[in-house]
């Protein structure tokens, strides 16, 4: 028998080679795969995880919303800052008892208040004293006395002044209150002041300043909204020279508000409820600062 090893094949190197190589890919196809999926396999799905659960939480914490979550959007609903004073409304806010509530008069006197006199002039204390008593008998009449205000009867008003004085219309120094529109059974407020000074003849003179506030009785089919419906003011600065120690009236300048402005024309006040009322300008002021004193009387008429 041949030995083996000197077989011609295995002495070849090239087939021993080639031998070889063939060896080796039987064992790596002989070897058993690795159990479990493929890094990548795994990758994908958890990286899908991590970003829906940090979705929940953003979501619970409020940090985002999902676009189911959103709120569906609503109208804004207008409002109205203040109540406009220039027409009442069929749900009151007034109280009927205490109509100047809610305005500047309500803590204001029903009489027409005299101040401390001082010396003015040749005239003593005393005499500045009566003379402003004099002149708040005259202006009581002319605004606050209802003969004169309700009734119309001048008299009484024309009885305080200085004999002499021939005034068969008072005109707006007094006050009318329209016919067919009464007052509540709430007397009219007053605030001012008065002062004195001499002119140039070295006589006494008065000057009168007040503001006075009516409430009007409203109709029954209509119930105020503001206090601007029903309670009118008048603003009167006037002048009277002291006579005898009596008034003689000069200068006077006045303005109305929150009234009808069709009979203030005529002389005649009503609330402005009952009729064309205030028109309030684009510079209007507040309501409230027509109850002023200090207050100028020049105020433009445009406003009717």
């Amino acid at each position: 028998m041949d030995d083996i090893d000197s077989h011609p094949d295995l002495t070849d190197e090239k087939w021993q080679r080639a031998a070889e190589r063939r060896a080796r890919r039987a064992v790596r196809r002989s070897r058993p795969r690795r159990p479990g999926p493929r890094l990548s396999r795994l990758l994908i799905p958890g990286v899908l995880v991590l970003f829906c659960g940090a979705l929940i939480v953003l979501y619970r914490v409020g940090s985002v919303e999902l676009p189911e979550s959103a709120p569906p959007a609503t109208a804004a609903t207008p409002t109205t800052a203040t109540p406009d004073p220039t027409k009442a409304e069929t749900s009151g806010h007034v109280d009927l008892e205490r109509p100047f509530a809610a305005t500047p008069a309500a803590d204001w006197p029903t009489a027409v208040p005299v101040p401390a006199a001082k010396a003015t002039g040749r005239f003593t204390a005393a005499e500045v004293t009566a003379a402003y008593q004099a002149v708040q008998r005259t202006t009581t009449e002319a605004r606050l006395d209802p003969e004169v205000i309700v009734h119309h009867d001048n008299q009484p008003y024309l009885a305080t002044l200085a004999p002499g004085i021939k005034l068969p219309d008072p005109g707006s120094r007094v006050t009318k209150i329209a016919d067919g529109y009464q007052l509540l059974p709430v007397p009219p407020k007053v605030s001012g002041d008065m002062t004195s000074s001499v002119d140039e003849r070295g006589e006494l003179v008065v000057h009168a300043n007040f503001v006075y506030a009516y409430a009007f009785q409203p109709p029954s089919h209509q119930a105020p909204a503001t206090p601007w419906d029903i309670v009118s003011v008048v603003h009167e600065n006037a002048d009277y020279l002291i006579v005898d120690g009596k008034p003689w009236p000069s200068t006077e300048k006045s303005y109305f508000f929150a009234m009808n402005c069709d009979l203030t024309q005529q002389g005649l006040l009503a609330p402005q409820y009952s009729g064309r009322g205030t028109t309030p300008r684009l510079d209007a002021e507040q309501p409230q600062a027509y109850y002023d004193p200090e207050h100028t009387v020049d105020v433009p008429k445009d406003g009717c």
